[in-house]
């Protein structure tokens, strides 16, 4: 099987999952079609049928209908899932890093659970299959430690996906100054310059990057630089804000960095546009970059800086950096655009390697 791009009227890009003989799997296109017309952006439609491929892939190997599929067939999915090996049939002597992670294999059990509940919605399927694998837990007091929100879910239920694997919790990695000044120094033109100083100024997530209008700098002496995120919906290139619209104050560097490139660049090229970050070579010069744009950026300064870098890496840094100096966590939620504070403070309020130290 495998996953098909399609280019339509508008520029915008949809995903079909397609069998052996390129004929569409006509549940996943049903799925997929559902999502799009409920909003999803064009990057969730893309994972959801990466996910899917690998559930029809696991169904057409063992032979099963999927309106035929128990828990039991779903627990084994989980296992060939996990499985390092081509064959389910061979029993390492020693023990073998599993081939998806935890994260990755809760992922797609969730893409899964979701298409099945679709169809028993609309009475497609009549196996309700969230209610066998969904149950609700109370979470106990055993512990003597209680989260800051505790008393707010305090004797109330959860649900809880019976397949779904723990997930071992990590900190999320921050790049030291001189990592950030390497990547940097690595760019080759004024333009990638400024994306990096932007993600790592702003933490910005790449959508919302890739989705700035030059009218969303906001040149401003007196109250303070920002930049103004707006809501336009998915836009050509994929991009879309994923939170509420926002403004962010930034610095002079970044300003004047930003000017450079409006005059160097977009000037110099005679580029008729409203994005930020467009094209610089190839017969698209001056289209919007998009996702697929950036994964090549980052593959090659991974290549030239030898650090597993991607775009998040750059927002967890900031957050990481701009928590240890302000202390306010309802400040780090409103500058990063979560919608939940408790997953700001799932994810950053931990002791840094800094402050361990100097404990």
């Amino acid at each position: 099987m495998r996953v098909q791009e399609v280019i339509l009227n508008d520029n915008k890009k949809r995903y079909l999952l397609l069998d052996e003989v390129g004929v569409p799997v006509v549940p996943v296109m049903k799925y997929l079609k559902h999502l799009d017309q409920t909003g999803k952006s064009n990057n969730t439609l893309k994972t959801y049928c990466y996910a899917l491929k690998q559930y029809f892939t696991y169904l057409e190997e063992r032979k099963i209908d999927y309106k035929e599929v128990g828990v039991k067939d779903l627990a084994d999915f989980v296992g060939w899932l996990r499985n390092p090996f081509e064959s389910g049939k061979v029993t390492p002597l020693q023990q073998i890093e599993a081939k998806r992670t935890e994260k990755s294999v809760n992922l797609i059990i969730t893409v899964v659970t979701s298409l099945y509940d679709y169809f028993f919605r609309i009475q497609e399927i009549q196996n309700d299959m969230v209610g066998k694998l969904v149950r609700q837990v109370f979470r106990g007091d055993h512990s003597k430690y209680k989260g800051f929100l505790h008393h707010v879910n305090e004797g109330k239920p959860t649900n809880k996906n019976i397949l779904k694997l723990k997930e071992p919790r990590r900190k999320p990695r921050a790049l030291h100054k001189d990592e950030v000044e390497q990547i940097y120094e690595f760019t080759t033109n004024i333009r990638d310059r400024l994306l990096i100083q932007l993600l790592f100024e702003t933490g910005l997530r790449i959508g919302e990057a890739l989705s700035l209008f030059m009218e969303d700098f906001v040149f401003d002496h007196k109250n303070g630089h920002r930049i103004r995120l707006t809501d336009r919906g998915e836009l050509e290139n994929g991009a879309k804000l994923k939170t509420g619209e926002r403004e962010l104050y930034v610095s002079q560097g970044l300003m004047d960095l930003y000017e450079d490139y409006l005059y160097n660049v977009i000037v110099d090229l005679e580029i008729d546009t409203n994005f930020v970050f467009v094209k610089l070579r190839g017969n698209r010069v001056g289209q919007p970059m998009n996702d697929r744009d950036v994964r090549a950026l980052f593959k090659v300064l991974r290549k030239k800086t030898g650090m597993h870098i991607h775009p998040h890496l750059l927002r967890h840094t900031h957050a990481t950096i701009y928590y240890r100096q302000t202390k306010d966590i309802k400040q780090v939620q409103e500058r990063l655009g979560h919608a939940n504070i408790q997953t700001t403070m799932n994810m950053y309020v931990h002791p840094s390697e800094e402050d361990i130290r100097e404990n």
